[in-house]
């Protein structure tokens, strides 16, 4: 009988971790919400159960136990990086396509990371706890403005502010607490960090297998963020292929990322996420014990299938590959399509898909769990699509992007779609001068370019008969190859498609 893994996780991620069960011959099987029964991904399973909540341990497990699963393989978001629940999935004698629980616990807390990459040598930016707002204040005038503060249970961009002012900390320490509660139950201990202006956000994947190996899979550039979210990563890194010709910091990252994994015996996958200055200098600022969204772009460049690591590390096996066989080739860079509006704060979208046409072609990768019909809830994540284009360089790479994302047609519900094809036709993307804040620093004028070219395509569709459809090639006459047709291809979609302004 094939090994079976239960998918405690929703959407692409659970399409995609699927997908590498198939391939490996193994049998996934999904789990929902009663609220999200109609989500595609949840006939990406042989068999799909209900459960109480994806973040219900006791009923998660208690369906891995009915269903015969081998392995847990937790996705990213709910239990993914709760090293509770993984101890849990390990005492049913359950595999854990994740860390195990010692570096979950070392590692995906933001303050014990810290505290052991400055045992280690490696640098990080100046720090302090704080368990009130007055503690938050005195943090902050002693490591000197601006200053980010975070929950040191959160993950990503998620319950972290930027503060200016003592009064900005104050304010910023009492909403963090809050988001912590909420989606953590626990506020954890919120920390001060200095910040630096103008930053990259550079992180390095690794895998380890929990036998003592550990490997890098170079680096990712996520620098492009909206609320220190990431919607656009690259990889590799333009900054660091930049930097590498005057200071080795594609050599001293993954150095330091190897470094923590080996100091706990890591296993699976994780990402060791780094702020890097103007001037190269890079420091710690977070791990994250678990599968990233952005992971294609690692694997379209190295030919790694993560995912697979992590199923067959979790059933026992060793790492199959060296570093020595880990090269870069080419180039990859993501956009996130999200059900949400860049004009009203980036405040997620609710509707029903009515249209929705993929990207195709050489080169296009689509993560995806969307289908025409699908209502989008934001109870839960809004991200619809991960488009990935690889080109032999960067400039092939973006070539591809600005196609893909110009095919693409969503319908039904508001995204950023309109946003990404605007950023990736800047100069300043071209040329990979950006940093964390450019997009914040930058949102008026992306969203008025948005504004200018709607308005354009309303102008046009305005004179196009309702009746209109695309040229067929059968309506001409054998002596068509006399006519010239214009189909008005280009930003963002053929206008006769109407449904793109119904």
């Amino acid at each position: 009988m094939p090994r079976r893994v239960l998918i405690a996780a929703r959407g692409e991620i659970a399409i995609r971790v699927a997908r590498a069960a198939r391939e490996l011959g193994w049998e996934p099987i999904t789990i929902y919400e009663e609220s999200d029964k109609p989500s595609p991904h949840v006939r990406a399973g042989v068999l799909s159960f209900p459960v109480k909540s994806y973040t219900d341990a006791y009923s998660i497990i208690d369906v891995a136990i009915k269903a015969d699963a081998d392995v847990i393989h937790p996705g990213y978001g709910f239990l993914s990086e709760n090293p509770d629940f993984a101890e849990k999935v390990l005492d049913h004698g359950i595999g854990w396509a994740g860390p195990s629980p010692r570096s979950m616990r070392l590692l995906g807390d933001k303050n014990s990371a810290k505290g052991l990459a400055e045992k280690l040598g490696i640098p990080t930016l100046s720090w302090c706890e704080a368990r009130s707002p007055e503690e938050a204040r005195r943090c902050a005038d002693r490591i000197g403005y601006p200053v980010i503060l975070k929950a040191s249970l959160a993950g990503g961009g998620r319950g972290s502010r930027v503060a200016y002012t003592p009064d900005e900390v104050e304010q910023s320490f009492k909403i963090i607490e809050m988001e912590a509660k909420l989606g953590f139950g626990k506020p954890g201990v919120i920390f001060v960090e200095k910040f630096i202006k103008h930053a990259r956000h550079i992180e390095v994947q690794i895998l380890g297998d929990g036998a003592g190996t550990v490997l890098h899979l170079f680096e990712r550039e996520c620098s492009l963020q909206r609320r220190r979210q990431k919607i656009l990563e690259e990889a590799p890194s333009p900054f660091v292929e930049r930097v590498e010709k005057i200071h080795r910091l594609r050599e001293e990252l993954t150095k330091y990322a190897i470094a923590l994994g080996e100091a706990v015996d890591y296993s699976s996958a994780g990402t060791v996420e780094f702020v890097v200055d103007q001037q190269g200098r890079p420091y710690l600022i977070e791990v994250n014990t678990r599968l990233q969204v952005e992971h294609g772009v690692t694997e379209e460049v190295t030919g790694v299938d993560i995912v697979k690591q992590q199923l067959l590390v979790a059933a026992g096996y060793p790492l199959p590959i060296s570093q020595q066989d880990i090269k870069l080739h080419g180039w990859a860079i993501e956009a996130r399509i999200y059900a949400e509006d860049p004009a009203n704060g980036f405040r997620a979208s609710e509707g029903v898909l009515r249209r929705y046409i993929e990207p195709r072609g050489p080169g296009i990768r689509v993560d995806s769990a969307a289908e025409e019909g699908m209502p989008i809830n934001t109870k839960y994540d809004t991200l619809i699509a991960k488009i990935i284009a690889r080109g032999f360089s960067r400039n092939e790479a973006i070539s591809k992007l600005r196609w893909a994302l110009r095919e693409t047609l969503i319908a039904g519900v508001e995204t950023n779609l309109d946003l990404l094809r605007v950023i990736v036709d800047q100069p300043w993307f071209a040329d990979a001068e950006y940093d964390t804040r450019i997009i914040e620093n930058r949102l008026n004028e992306l969203v008025n370019e948005v504004k200018r070219r709607r308005s354009i395509v309303k102008t046009i569709a305005a004179q196009i008969p309702a009746s209109t459809t695309a040229p067929r090639l059968d309506s001409y006459n054998s002596d068509s190859s006399s006519i010239v047709m214009n189909h008005g291809y280009g930003w963002p979609w053929p206008p006769w498609r109407r449904t793109l302004h119904s």
